[in-house]
C-alpha cells in the first residue's frame, strides 16, 4: 500500500493530500480535515528507524513529544496530528523551558537504551565515538584523523562523568519545537548518545537555558558539558552522513558539511550553538 492511501483510510473527511517536503530520508504531506490539518511522514528503509522511534516514545509515553495518530513501521509511515507554528514562527516557551522539557524526554527514555538500537536508532554512545570519528574521518576529512587519540580520551572521561546514554534528537532548534507548548519534533537525526551532546545544537552559551537544561541531572560537573558539546561534532557529522548517503544531488552548501563539521574538532575554542548549515 503506498503511504497516502494507508493515511486516506485513517483520517475521516480527508481533503487532498499536499506534498509539502521530500528528502532522501523523508517525504511530508499536509492533509485537510474539517478538524483542521494532519501531517504524514513517510521514511524509506534506512530511515525508518524514526518511524519506529515515535511509535515507541508514545507506547513508554514519553513526555513533551508529538503523540502519532497512527503509525505503521512496516511501510514506514506515521500520522501526526498538527502541533501549530513554531518558536520559530511565533512566540512560545521559553529555550530554558524547552531544554528542560527537553530533559525530561530523555530521562525518559533512559531506560530504554537497549530497545532504541534495537529499533535501528543509530548507536553513538561513548563507548562507539571513537570508531565512529575514525569512519567518518577516513571518508570526509583524513587530516582530523591525528585527533583519534585524544577523542577516544575524551570520550572515556565522558562516559566516567555521565550522565547515562539516551536519545538524543542532534538537531534541537527553534524550527522543531512548537510554540504552543514546547514539544520537540522531528526526529530523523535522532541517536542514543551520551545526552549532553544535545548541547551543541540546543545551547546558545546562556546560563538560565543550560541551568534549567542540567537541573534533571544536579550532579553533573561543567567538564561533562564542554565535552558533551565538543564530541557532539562527531554524531552531528554522522547524522550529515546519513543524509547525504541518499542524496544523489544535494545543494552545493551541503555537499561539504560533514568535513566542515569534523573540522571544527580542530578548533579548541569550539562551543555550543554552531550554524546547523540550514
Amino acid at each position: 500500500m503506498d503511504p497516502v492511501t494507508w493515511a486516506l483510510e485513517r483520517v475521516p473527511d480527508a481533503g487532498t493530500p499536499e506534498l509539502v517536503k521530500h528528502r532522501p530520508w523523508s517525504t511530508v504531506w499536509r492533509i485537510p480535515t474539517p478538524a483542521g490539518p494532519v501531517w504524514l511522514k513517510h521514511c524509506p528503509e534506512r530511515t525508518r528507524h524514526e518511524v519506529r522511534l515515535l511509535g515507541a516514545m508514545a507506547r513508554w509515553a514519553v513526555p513533551h513529544v508529538l503523540e502519532p495518530l497512527a503509525v505503521d513501521e512496516d511501510l514506514g509511515t506515521v500520522l501526526l496530528p498538527d502541533g501549530g507554528p513554531t518558536l520559530r514562527e511565533a512566540p512560545g516557551p521559553s529555550w530554558a523551558a524547552v531544554l528542560a522539557g527537553y530533559a525530561q524526554t530523555q530521562r525518559a527514555t533512559e531506560a530504554h537504551v537497549d530497545e532504541l538500537v534495537a529499533l535501528g536508532v543509530p548507536d553513538l554512545r561513548p563507548a562507539l565515538l571513537p570508531a565512529a570519528f575514525e569512519r567518518l574521518a577516513r571518508r570526509w576529512a583524513p587530516d582530523v584523523l591525528p585527533l583519534l587519540g585524544r577523542l577516544a580520551d575524551e570520550a572515556a572521561e565522558l562516559s566516567e562523568l555521565g550522565p547515562a546514554p539516551t536519545i538524543q534528537h542532534d538537531d534541537l532548534h527553534d524550527g522543531n519545537v512548537f510554540a504552543r507548548d514546547g514539544r520537540v519534533f522531528d526526529w530523523g537525526d535522532a541517536c542514543v548518545a551520551h545526552p549532553l551532546t544535545s548541547l551543541l545544537i540546543g545551547w546558545d552559551g546562556s546560563a538560565g537555558p543550560l541551568a534549567a537544561y542540567l537541573a534533571r541531572w544536579p550532579t553533573v560537573p561543567r567538564r561533562a558539558v564542554d565535552l558533551g558539546v565538543r564530541l557532539g561534532i562527531v554524531t552531528r557529522t554522522d547524522s550529515w552522513d546519513r543524509a547525504l548517503a541518499g542524496w544523489a544531488d544535494p545543494p552545493e552548501q551541503f555537499r561539504d558539511a560533514p568535513a566542515q563539521w569534523l573540522r571544527r574538532l580542530l578548533d579548541e575554542r569550539v562551543g555550543p550553538g554552531l550554524d546547523a548549515f540550514g
